[in-house]
């Protein structure tokens, strides 16, 4: 096979997500840390093109500078991970020397948008704070 997987833009987020990976995989020699075997879970930046005939044919490259995070398979394991709007998300290919297969339950969590800051923050702490000091024990 082949020592790649494909990144395409139909994975892109349009809004910030927080994906919740439970990953199980069986632990063997270190082999999934080091990512020569694959089946990690991979987070790229999506490149400004606007050409999408190049785009769905954009391969995963090791040496590429948009890889954002990386996060190796490990047996028992909840990763979770912010992702920006304009990232992808894929699994490398797990490749033949693997200790094991990789299962994964996974979630995608929609966020509420952030609120623009209306420094109104910090009154609300100020008056719980006050709150607090007048109470009786």
């Amino acid at each position: 096979g082949l020592d790649y997987t494909v990144a395409h833009y139909g994975i892109l987020t349009k809004e910030a997500v927080l994906d919740a990976t439970l990953c199980f995989v069986k632990d063997g020699n270190n082999a999934w840390e080091s990512g020569d075997v694959g089946g990690f879970e991979c987070y790229i930046a999506a490149d400004d093109e606007d050409d999408e005939a190049a785009a769905a044919a954009d391969e995963y490259d090791e040496e590429d500078d948009t890889e954002l995070l990386s996060v190796a398979a490990s047996n028992n394991t909840l990763s979770l991970v912010y992702r920006d709007p304009g990232t992808m998300r894929f699994v490398k290919y797990v490749g033949c020397r693997a200790p094991s297969s990789r299962w994964d339950i996974s979630m995608e969590y929609q966020l509420p948008p952030d609120d623009e800051d209306d420094g109104n923050d910090n009154d609300d702490d100020d008056n719980n704070e006050q709150g607090m000091d007048g109470m009786d024990s």
